[in-house]
C-alpha cells in the first residue's frame, strides 16, 4: 500500500499549501488504517475558466433541489452505502481490527434522493457524495445476486426504470461503468451521452450509465445514483466486457464537473438537511434559503479525500470528503487531537475514537453504556444529556441535546435509547446525520475547502 504520508505529500507540493499547513496535515494522517489513504483536494479553479472568489462560497444559490428522504426500515431495509457500512465492509475484507464496533446497527440510516431527469425523463436519484457516476437502471435490466445468479427484477429493489436508450448515442470507443460499492452491491452497463438535469440545470451531452446488470439493495422508490465526487473517482473502463482494471480505466467529467465546465454555475455545492432525517435541501452554486445560519462563524477547512481501497482487482474504490477539526468539547472537557473525520450524510451516527466516545457516553445521566449487540451506547430515554460540540476552524458547532439521544431507537429488552454518539474503532471517523442536522455544509470545490456554517436548531 503506499504511504498516506507520501500521497498527502504530493497532493500539498501540487497545491502549493503553506509549510506550516502541511505539517499539520502530515501529524494527523499518519497513521492511516490498513487500505486507507488520504490526499488533499485539488481545486477546480486552477483550471477552470471561471473568475471565481471564495467570497462566493456563502452567496444565495440560484439553484436549490429539494432533498427526498428515504428514511431505512430496521425490518426491511439499510443503507449500505453509508460511510459506516462502507467502513465496516472494508474492516471485513481486510481482516484487521479497529471497525468492530461499526456493525449492522450502522447501516440502518437514511437516503437522500432527488429529482433528476434523463433526456426530459423525471427519475428518483440518490445523491452521493462518496462516488463521481451517474447512473439510472435501464427497463430491462438484470437483477443478480452475489453470486451473478438471474433474480427477479423486483428483488433489487428499485423504482422505475428508464425506458429509453442514451439520447445521444454510447461512446466512441465503447466503455462501461462498473463500479463496486461498500457492501458489494454492483452495477455495470454501458456508457453514453444523454442530456441530464437537476435543480433547472442541464448538463448537456453527459455521460451517463444506463445499468444493465445489478446487484443491488434497492429502497423500491429510486431509479440509481447522482454522483457529487470528482473526475478521478469515475469508473468507466474500455470495452463491453469484464475488463476492469485499471489499464482499461477511461478517466470522464462527472455531472456536476460538468455543469460547472459548461458555465452553468459555480464550483461549489451544499447540503442542508432538517432534523429527524425528514427532508433536505441540495444547492448549487451557492447555500439554500435556510434559516438560523450564522455566516459570521464560518468555519473553513481543507478537504481532504479519504480513500477505502480493498479490492483492486475489481476496481473498488469508494471515497469520502474529510476534514480534520480542532477537537472535541463536552461539558468542561475539551480534546484538541486532530483526527480526519468523514462527513457523510447517509451515517446516522457520529464515530469518534473509542476513548473520546467512551467519555462523552459517560457524561450522560444516567451514563451510557456500550451495548455489543447494536454496536452502539444506550441510556435512559430521559436521561440529562451533556452539552457537546465539535469545534471547526477554532468555533465550536454545538450538537443539539435533541440530536444526542434518538428516543424511537429503543433496545426492546432493556427499554433504553441510542445516543448519536457511537464508537468507531481505530477509524477513520464519521460526523454523520447527527452533525449535519446542526450545519449548513458547503462543498467547495472551486477552492479544495470544506465549509461549515452553524445551524441554530435548539
Amino acid at each position: 500500500m503506499v504511504n498516506a504520508v507520501q500521497i498527502l505529500a504530493t497532493a500539498l507540493a501540487a497545491v502549493g499549501v503553506a509549510a506550516v499547513a502541511t505539517q499539520n496535515h502530515l501529524e494527523a494522517l499518519k497513521d492511516a488504517p490498513p487500505g486507507i489513504t488520504y490526499k488533499l483536494a485539488k481545486g477546480m479553479q486552477s483550471s477552470s475558466k471561471w473568475s471565481y472568489l471564495p467570497a462566493k462560497a456563502t452567496k444565495a444559490a440560484p439553484h436549490v433541489q429539494q432533498l427526498r428522504a428515504i428514511r431505512a426500515d430496521r425490518a426491511t431495509s439499510f443503507n449500505p452505502r453509508s460511510a459506516a457500512a462502507v467502513l465496516g465492509a472494508h474492516q471485513r475484507h481486510v481482516g484487521g481490527f479497529g471497525y468492530e464496533n461499526i456493525t449492522s446497527t450502522s447501516a440502518y440510516g437514511t437516503q437522500y434522493a432527488v429529482d433528476a431527469s434523463f433526456s426530459g425523463h423525471q427519475l428518483s436519484l440518490i445523491i452521493d457524495t462518496g462516488s463521481s457516476d451517474t447512473w439510472a437502471v435501464q427497463k430491462n435490466f438484470h437483477c443478480v445476486d452475489y453470486s451473478g445468479e438471474l433474480l427477479p427484477q423486483e428483488t433489487c429493489g428499485f423504482g422505475e426504470a428508464y425506458p429509453e436508450n442514451f439520447q445521444y448515442g454510447v461512446t466512441n470507443p465503447a466503455t462501461h461503468m462498473y463500479i463496486q460499492y461498500g457492501d458489494g452491491e454492483v452495477v455495470t452497463g454501458p456508457m453514453g451521452f444523454s442530456d441530464v438535469s437537476v435543480g433547472n440545470l442541464t448538463a448537456e451531452k453527459q455521460q451517463v450509465c444506463l445499468a444493465n446488470t445489478t446487484y443491488w439493495y434497492g429502497n423500491n422508490k429510486t431509479s440509481g445514483l447522482l454522483g457529487l465526487a470528482f473526475p478521478s473517482l469515475t469508473n468507466s473502463y474500455l470495452g463491453t466486457g469484464a475488463q476492469h482494471d485499471f489499464g482499461n480505466q477511461v478517466q470522464y467529467s462527472p455531472l456536476f464537473t460538468s455543469l460547472v465546465g459548461q458555465g452553468l454555475v459555480d464550483p461549489l455545492f451544499s447540503i442542508a438537511i432538517d432534523r429527524n432525517a425528514s427532508s433536505g435541501v441540495l444547492a448549487l452554486g451557492g447555500i439554500p434559503p435556510v434559516t438560523g445560519l450564522d455566516k459570521s462563524r464560518t468555519a473553513v477547512l481543507d478537504m481532504i479525500i479519504t480513500s477505502v481501497i480493498s479490492l483492486p482487482e475489481t476496481a473498488y474504490e469508494y471515497s469520502f470528503y474529510t476534514v480534520i477539526p480542532d477537537g472535541w468539547s463536552w461539558d468542561q472537557t475539551t480534546t484538541t487531537k486532530k483526527i480526519p473525520y468523514i462527513v457523510d450524510s447517509g451515517t446516522t451516527l457520529n464515530y469518534l475514537p473509542t476513548s473520546v466516545a467512551d467519555a462523552i457516553n459517560a457524561a450522560f445521566d444516567p451514563p451510557a453504556v456500550f451495548l455489543w449487540m447494536y454496536g452502539a451506547y444506550f441510556t435512559s430515554c430521559d436521561a440529562f444529556i451533556p452539552q457537546v460540540s465539535v469545534v471547526l476552524d477554532g468555533i465550536n458547532f454545538n450538537i443539539s441535546p435533541v440530536d444526542l439521544l434518538y428516543r424511537g431507537l429503543v433496545d426492546p429488552l432493556t427499554g433504553l435509547c441510542m445516543t448519536a454518539i457511537a464508537d468507531g474503532g481505530s477509524g477513520p471517523y464519521i460526523l454523520g446525520d447527527a452533525f449535519m442536522q446542526n450545519a449548513l455544509v458547503v462543498f467547495d470545490i472551486g477552492e479544495a475547502k470544506m465549509r461549515f456554517i452553524p445551524r441554530q436548531r435548539y
